[in-house]
């Protein structure tokens, strides 16, 4: 009786290794295939990637996505170099310096990731959920949450270092010569906060009538708020009151660009893409778009390029606001355009990042993520 015990034991153990030797071969084989077939090249920290990079980029583009990965991108081929699972949604663009990329996830995590392979350099616990983007100096890493807290993270550690609490912050954070810029929201109405980061308290702030949903633009001499009461104002950048106003049919959520001529460009929820004077707040030049825009523009010598949420992108020659092409995304266009020499970058709501020549629209490469991409794109070189 024992020896039959025995023997049944035996052959069911054979059995069952068979199985496991079976099945191990036939996932090698499957790799092997998909190898040769160009569908996946490597692994990453346990994660294949489809279409990965057989090199270091010279050049990458990072994108968040809401399947709560960070993604890195050859800007010139578009395989995949890495990509890093945050464990949360990411709704901004990423920021990258000094080696890291910096990100805050909808999970109440701030991360940094090393630029050259993806891997984790630390991640911290914040109060509450990370709408916008980071920003980074040589110190810290700020970020803000809809828990109303505004915090500095040690750059080498992600370890808080001070807080500054009000009520509910989404926007991105802006860093510039010591001042961080981030809005601040209270029963329906944006308050825009100039933080001395060596005080650690409001050097000033502006309140504006209604929402302010769109970042604003800070230049060396000023600051640029969108607002929902269909207003775009220019601030005084010492003090923090308007120099002037310029109104449009509907609330301004995109965050303007300006040239080298001084020109703004943006676009309003009336429909049209904006081109104004930044010195005197006159009109220059507007364009029907007939749809919705919410990313920031990008600018070269001859043209302005955007996006909007009937999918397209939009190449207008700058000076007159001519259309000079437009090219179709699969979904709605909520984040920035990224330009880099010859090439545009574009994130869209149909989980695709898509690199466009900038001289005639045409589609160049295209990666699939497994999220909608609400930020926009990251070149950076390496």
């Amino acid at each position: 009786m024992k020896y039959h015990k025995a023997k049944k034991k035996y052959c069911a153990n054979h059995k069952q290794n068979v199985q496991i030797g079976i099945t191990a071969l036939l996932v090698v084989a499957a790799l092997s295939i998909f190898s040769q077939l160009g569908m996946t090249e490597s692994i990453t920290g346990a994660v294949i990637l489809k279409n990965s990079c057989t090199g270091t980029p010279d050049v990458y583009v990072l994108v968040g996505s809401n399947d709560n990965f960070v993604w890195a991108f050859d800007a010139a081929l578009g395989c995949a170099a890495w990509k890093f699972d945050a464990g949360g949604d990411l709704k901004a663009t990423v920021t990258s310096e000094n080696g890291n990329v910096y990100v805050g996830t909808t999970e109440s995590e701030l991360y940094a990731i090393s630029l050259a392979d993806g891997s984790e350099v630390w991640q911290t616990d914040v109060d509450g959920k990370i709408f916008g983007s980071v920003a980074v100096d040589s110190s810290y890493v700020y970020a803000a949450d809809n828990t109303g807290v505004f915090g500095a993270y040690d750059v080498s550690s992600g370890t808080q270092t001070w807080t500054y609490a009000k009520n509910n912050m989404k926007s991105d954070v802006i860093e510039k010569e010591g001042i961080a810029y981030v809005v601040n929201e209270y029963l329906k109405v944006g308050s825009l906060l100039a933080i001395d980061t060596s005080t650690q308290a409001p050097k000033w702030v502006f309140t504006a009538k209604s929402q302010i949903l769109g970042n604003p633009l800070v230049t060396d001499d000023a600051v640029y708020v969108p607002t929902t009461e269909n207003t775009l104002y220019k601030l005084n950048k010492d003090y923090g009151v308007a120099v002037w106003t310029f109104k449009t049919g509907k609330s301004i959520r995109t965050t303007p660009i300006i040239d080298t001529e001084g020109i703004l460009y943006f676009g309003s929820n009336d429909g049209y893409f904006y081109a104004v004077n930044s010195k005197d707040g006159k009109l220059v030049w507007k364009y029907p778009v007939n749809a919705v825009m919410t990313g920031a523009g990008a600018v070269d010598d001859s043209n302005v390029y955007f996006g909007a949420q009937n999918n397209n992108v939009y190449a207008l020659e700058k000076k007159t606001g001519t259309l000079v092409w437009e090219f179709k995304t699969s979904g709605k266009i909520h984040g920035s355009i990224a330009i880099y020499k010859d090439m545009l970058y574009v994130t869209s709501a149909d989980y695709s990042v898509y690199a466009i020549a900038a001289e005639t629209g045409q589609q160049i490469w295209s990666y699939k993520t497994k999220g909608v991409l609400y930020g926009g794109a990251l070149v950076v070189e390496s």
